[in-house]
């Protein structure tokens, strides 16, 4: 074996991204409140850049030979050859400029009653922990201090469906208490309002409601909660009425009771923790029977130039250090600026396909929503599908259906004659063949196949127990009443 180290030099070809092209693709599918931070991180590392008062339409930097650079959307595959890049002549594109650094009309800034603000979406509402320490603290003169300390562990404690966390040795080892004294004050904040905080399981939560409406004296009921539970919800009435010696009649009664109590006493709380806002990055109005689509301008803050940093540009006095460190943030200024309006064109051609594809849904509703993919949308537009992905990433609409993210469009579909229905629309007609089933005698999930099958929609039973279960349906067996 002849081993040995030698040179070769060998043309290959390779797919490679420029730094500016991943730039504009990060751009692409930041959400607003990533592109918020990301813009105010570069306006802190890049002193030429700075926040626009007014809205702009459009920038196009102007070349050598006096054109605008156009940019195209972002196209990742094929990746084009990588062309030279152009130098812009800086004290023409300024001039050209004058008084305006973007390209296009220029609107007066809004009035700051019409900016949006995170205030006018959320509202600082009583949280589950201050309600309860509000009612601690009326009790507060009647317990010992050491109550107290037990009373306060224990109500932060509390997750935010209204359940005591706790493992009883570890709160008796870092409180040095005894378990009746933590027990006391559990009955205590069990006592609170709302009606069932502070339980520790299910069961619990259930008793503490049902002792609150009366059922204190009624042993058989609380025993169904503690031993039958399961079989309740199973509608094992027949099971229960036999160990229990009710009617089967008293124990659907009962079932139905139990069914108006509130499983997550903590739910009508606000929490820190749920994001009750977003800001829509388009609309699609309805204006004398046709679709228009805006782009919401409050999603992406404009960007310009700054002035000083202009003068000093087209100062004859600079030195070649200072021109080539500004041209250098102009032009990384430039390209921002440039990729935030092709990320907003991008986005307005897809809510534009987004219009024209599913057109009757905005009209009509769920029901007439079509089977609709990124390849379509991509085609559409003229882009490759991960440019529509990235472009839908995130991004809500308002609609006159109400705000949807971009993705709700995006449905696989079903045969129909020679129209198609989406999975939404197929979800629709199951829920509707629920609500108006006879209760007594509720549709099996095979039945719902039939009865689509007889609509032409060829809905696999499976398929059907998939849909029911996202709506959220119990099955035919736990639907069944008795009266």
């Amino acid at each position: 074996m002849n081993i040995k180290f030698d040179l070769n030099m060998n043309q290959t070809q390779k797919l490679i991204m420029t730094q500016e092209m991943r730039q504009s693709i990060e751009i692409l599918q930041l959400t607003v409140m990533e592109l918020n931070g990301l813009i105010e991180t570069e306006i802190m590392e890049n002193p030429v850049l700075e926040f626009n008062e007014v809205s702009i339409k459009e920038i196009v930097p102007i070349s050598e030979d006096g054109g605008p650079l156009k940019g195209e959307l972002v196209k990742e595959e094929p990746v084009p050859e990588q062309q030279p890049k152009e130098e812009i002549q800086w004290e023409e594109y300024f001039h050209s400029m004058e008084n305006a650094d973007y390209r296009g009309q220029v609107q007066a800034s809004a009035e700051p009653d019409d900016e949006y603000g995170f205030e006018k979406f959320t509202a600082n509402e009583k949280t589950l922990y201050e309600y309860l320490h509000f009612q601690f603290k009326m009790l507060k003169k009647n317990l010992t201090d050491q109550e107290k300390r037990i009373g306060e562990y224990l109500i932060d404690c509390i997750d935010d469906n209204g359940y005591l966390i706790i493992d009883m040795d570890y709160v008796m080892s870092i409180l040095e208490v005894q378990e009746a004294c933590i027990q006391k004050m559990i009955g205590i904040i069990q006592g609170f309002d709302p009606c069932g905080v502070g339980c520790r399981n299910i069961e619990e939560c259930l008793l503490i409601q049902l002792r609150q409406m009366g059922y204190d004296d009624d042993e058989v009921y609380l025993d169904i909660v503690k031993n039958h539970l399961l079989d309740l919800a199973d509608n094992q009435f027949k099971r229960i009425a036999q160990d229990t010696g009710l009617a089967v009649e008293d124990v659907y009664e009962f079932k139905e009771v139990l069914k108006s109590l509130e499983p997550k006493p903590g739910r009508e709380f606000s929490s820190s923790e749920r994001v009750s806002y977003v800001i829509p990055d388009g609309s699609i109005e309805i204006v004398n029977g046709e679709l228009v689509v805006k782009v919401n301008d409050v999603s992406a803050p404009r960007l310009r130039i700054n002035n000083y940093y202009k003068s000093l540009l087209k100062n004859p006095d600079k030195n070649d250090e200072t021109k080539l460190y500004l041209e250098k943030k102009l032009d990384s200024a430039v390209f921002l600026i440039k990729s935030i309006e092709q990320r907003r064109d991008t986005i307005k051609k897809v809510i534009n396909a987004i219009a024209e594809s599913q057109r009757s849904f905005f009209f009509e509703g769920v029901g007439d929503l079509r089977p609709l993919t990124l390849k379509t949308i991509a085609e559409m537009i003229d882009v490759h599908e991960s440019t529509v992905s990235r472009a839908i990433r995130g991004k809500y609409i308002q609609t006159p259906k109400g705000t949807f993210a971009l993705k709700f469009f995006f449905k696989r579909g079903f045969a129909q004659g020679q129209e198609d229905r989406s999975s939404d629309a197929i979800k629709q007609l199951i829920q509707e063949y629920i609500e108006k089933e006879d209760k007594k005698r509720p549709l099996s999930d095979q039945k719902i196949s039939e009865l689509l099958q007889q609509k032409n929609l060829d809905v696999a039973r499976r398929t059907v127990a998939k849909y029911r279960e996202a709506l959220l349906i119990q099955p035919s067996s736990k639907r069944k009443e008795y009266r």
